[in-house]
């Protein structure tokens, strides 16, 4: 009897297979499922479906407080924290928390001194390149985000979201303050306004051991220690070390003189300056002169005007002395 050869034991096996209705396993190699869209691979047929809503704009997941939609089951998860202000991921070293893993391995990049990105303006470095994008537009001014209802255009897409809650008014999903009744669209927000009445201070210095309320204002406190001049002026190259001192010192450069007294029409460069003007004109007149009648809101400067008188006076004596002299010698 002949025996097979290993091709028609193949055959036979495959054959069988068909026959009794069972289609053959075939071991699935990396990269075999296949996006006919963009071409793109996947090892499992679920993350191809998953991909495929990126063309067909599906998002079958639908959050039930703001109604927003996402393609994946994750971005939902990730999208409801916003809601109730979970933040499951904790810096170790400041207490910062994140909503999301990736952003806390970004925030970590600021502990290790990491900033790649860098401003090519004014050199202020970013350790995301989101940041510096935003940052940019300070330069370029542009403002990408319309509100729908007025025309107002904004640097960012959060301070769209806080300006759109004047158009909507008392919002039905929002969050209330239980203390002074404020209103936010989002839970975070409202667990950060909270401190306000608790005087909760969850951030700390590691130099001094000072507390804060914001991280955003230990991140400034902390340049105090560090001596971090992050702002450079574009006309002299002097530093500053927060933005805000920054502008008001270019002013300087530009003539820029934006706040006006209301009482007297004088300019000045900054708020402050103005707010120390105003004091001049608050103030009751209580310092008056005996010699002239003229007025003074601070004691020092009657002084200082007494002190004229005096020398006029002395000169005036002197002179007279001269011409009794003369007379006299005459």
């Amino acid at each position: 009897m002949e025996v097979p050869s290993s091709e028609a034991r193949e055959s036979g096996k495959r054959n069988a297979g068909t026959i009794a209705g069972v289609l053959p396993t075939i071991q699935p190699s990396p990269n075999n499922y296949q996006c006919l869209e963009c071409g793109k691979n996947f090892r499992r047929s679920l993350n191809l479906l998953t991909h495929q809503r990126v063309h067909t704009g599906e998002r079958p997941y639908q959050c039930p407080k703001c109604r927003r939609s996402f393609a994946q089951q994750s971005s939902l998860t990730i999208h409801l924290r916003i809601h109730t202000g979970e933040t499951p991921y904790p810096c170790p070293q400041c207490g910062r928390c994140f909503r999301q893993s990736s952003n806390l391995l970004k925030h970590k990049k600021l502990h290790e001194g990491v900033r790649p990105h860098l401003c090519s303006d004014c050199g202020k470095c970013f350790a995301q390149r989101s940041n510096l994008l935003t940052h940019q537009r300070i330069h370029t001014g542009e403002m990408p985000f319309l509100c729908s209802e007025c025309g107002q255009a904004f640097r960012q897409h959060r301070s769209l979201l806080s300006h759109q809650r004047c158009h909507k008014g008392n919002v039905s999903n929002g969050y209330n303050c239980p203390e002074c009744g404020k209103n936010f669209m989002q839970n975070s927000d409202l667990v950060k306004h909270l401190r306000v009445h608790t005087g909760e201070m969850p951030y700390t210095c590691l130099y001094c051991g000072r507390t804060f309320r914001y991280v955003s204002n230990l991140n400034r406190h902390k340049r105090t220690h560090t001596g971090e001049k992050p702002h450079a002026c574009r006309q002299c190259g002097e530093c500053f070390s927060h933005l805000s001192s920054r502008n008001t010192h270019e002013r300087i450069h530009t003539g820029e003189k934006p706040f006006g007294c209301a009482e007297c029409g004088k300019a000045f460069i900054s708020s402050s300056k103005l707010a120390q003007h105003l004091r001049s004109h608050a103030k009751k007149v209580s310092h008056i002169c005996s010699t002239c009648g003229k007025t003074f809101c601070r004691y020092p400067s009657l002084l200082r005007h007494q002190q004229l008188h005096k020398a006029w006076r002395f000169h005036l004596r002197k002179k007279g002395n001269k011409e009794t002299n003369q007379i006299l010698v005459d």
